[in-house]
């Protein structure tokens, strides 16, 4: 929950239109996120309740089997295709953006070439990074629990509980709005984030051999 949201948090607010929507964003934001919390509870004691203990990771391969079943994982199918896109646009603009950078040394766009070149970059790094997810999708299908759990831990904490606080650090810092009791609060999620990004990425490299 707090991974997705983190990462498409800022490049969302920046891709938002006009001004006034954009000051709009933060309240759309929160009740947004609250909404699904309260969704993810209701819907996982539901399960929960309903199919006991042995709940497969993939949770619609658990439904028995009926065109009910059938219906759910059609539509969560369709649901995953339409939304892989606006997962993955962080990523692809901030790779986009850097081989971009790289390869034209930081200049602007001012002709209709450099500005087809940009775009054929930008198709070639996306089409790029949706094969390599592809194919990482494909073999690891069988043990996608613990690949979950293994990104989670390793990727998840640290930009969940240990980049935040950090870049508060840095900004407040600078601003000079930087308290000396928010400086340690800052500090010790920080190193909360390191030590529960160790031991889970530990436990599960532990427990997958």
């Amino acid at each position: 929950m707090f991974e997705g949201s983190i990462t498409v948090l800022v490049p969302l607010q920046e891709a938002v239109f006009t001004e006034e929507d954009r000051e709009k964003f933060p309240a759309v934001n929160r009740n947004t996120v609250l909404c699904i919390i309260a969704f993810y509870v209701f819907f996982s004691i539901t399960c929960w309740m309903a199919l006991g203990d042995d709940v497969r990771t993939v949770l619609t391969t658990s439904l028995p089997a009926g065109a009910a079943a059938t219906t759910v994982q059609l539509a969560y199918s369709v649901a995953v295709i339409f939304t892989f896109p606006l997962q993955n646009y962080p990523a692809l603009e901030i790779a986009c953006r850097s081989a971009s950078s790289a390869i034209n040394g930081y200049k602007s766009c001012t002709s209709w070439q450099e500005r087809i070149s940009e775009a054929m970059l930008h198709n070639i790094v996306s089409s790029i990074l949706v094969v390599l997810l592809a194919i990482v999708a494909v073999t690891t299908m069988e043990s996608l629990d613990k690949v979950v759990s293994f990104l989670g831990g390793l990727l998840g904490c640290p930009i969940a509980f240990i980049f935040p606080p950090l870049i508060h650090l840095r900004l407040a810092g600078k601003a000079g709005t930087l308290t000396q009791g928010r400086k340690i609060m800052d500090i010790l999620v920080a190193l909360m984030g390191v030590v529960a990004m160790v031991l889970s990425t530990m436990t599960t490299l532990l427990t997958s051999t």
